[in-house]
């Protein structure tokens, strides 16, 4: 019986539904296709992440319904359960409507970001950092853990790239954790790739796995870079729509550019050591996204700086 067999049994014992499919969607995300009901999402987590961080998982899913932001939703009452030694969690699959313009979903992921940061998160799990790094913690984890993989990747990389190796070690060393600047709850990914677009013209969030309490900056910072990475024009509307809710502080402004090099940085020395990109790419990618982390941060701070006009 192959993996996915497995997991479609546990969910039909442990649910009592009828499993007619599933479906992979990313590493450890499947579509869980239903003949007696709606589809679900079925989150796997490795044993290495303790049962009691992926109740915390749904305990913040919860608490996202209740307070009506378009998240995911636990699809049962009781949606975590064990698996192969590990956690699995269930929420509702959301049919995807066509993408929306650009720019719609720009403001809208703009918007939905500062009211997420106008709560300070406190008595909250401390989160921020993305999962394939690390699933505890926010940036200071994942910086961590990306030294940890380039330093057990040190040992096939030769004498010739060597220079290159240290150059994206030196460059992880030098990231901001944004430790001492203001927190408040974040998503450690809030980007497009993350928000489902529905027929109502509006996206809704998911993957809210390492969610928690963690600094402001790494988060805007990050969807910043997705946002300019595509068109200028976006950061722009980004920009304008979180300022509605959050005014940054003058230490944020200016260490945004490095806030916003952060996590291309961790993308790359993560693409490196699983194989994924050769040492060269990444260190070109890592060095070109540092040139344009710096013009999205300028362009950035001058919406920033604007007296609201909403």
């Amino acid at each position: 019986m192959s993996d996915a067999d497995r997991l479609a049994a546990h969910l039909a014992d442990r649910y009592s539904v009828e499993i007619a499919g599933l479906e992979a969607l990313d590493i450890g995300v499947f579509r869980v296709d239903r003949s007696d009901g709606p589809s679900w999402v079925a989150r796997v987590f490795p044993p290495s992440r303790p049962l009691a961080d992926v109740e915390g998982d749904a305990a913040i899913l919860r608490a996202l319904e209740r307070a009506g932001f378009p998240a995911e939703r636990c699809a049962h009452n009781e949606p975590v359960s064990t698996f192969a030694g590990g956690a699995v969690l269930v929420s509702e699959f959301i049919e995807s409507a066509p993408p929306l313009r650009p720019g719609r979903s720009a403001a809208i992921l703009g918007a939905l970001l500062g009211r997420l940061h106008t709560h300070a998160g406190d008595g909250l799990r401390a989160g921020g950092a993305w999962h394939h790094l690390s699933f505890v913690g926010g940036p200071r984890e994942e910086i961590a853990a990306a030294r940890e993989l380039l330093e057990d990747a040190q040992s096939r990389v030769g004498l010739r790239d060597l220079a290159l190796y240290h150059r994206l070690c030196d460059a992880v060393e030098r990231t901001d954790d944004c430790h001492d600047l203001s927190h408040s709850f974040v998503h450690p990914d809030f980007v497009l790739a993350n928000a489902i677009p529905t027929a109502e013209d509006r996206l809704v969030i998911v993957d809210w796995a390492g969610s928690g309490r963690g600094p402001r900056l790494w988060s805007i910072g990050f969807l910043l870079w997705s946002a300019g990475a595509r068109s200028p024009k976006l950061v722009e509307l980004v920009a304008s729509r979180y300022r509605r809710h959050i005014a940054l502080e003058d230490d944020e402004l200016e260490r945004l550019a490095g806030a916003i090099r952060a996590r291309p940085l961790m993308l790359e020395c993560w693409s490196f050591c699983v194989g994924r990109r050769a040492l060269a790419d990444a260190v070109v990618v890592a060095d070109n996204a540092s040139e344009l982390a710096e013009r999205i941060a300028s362009q950035a701070r001058r919406v920033f700086a604007q007296r609201s006009e909403d």
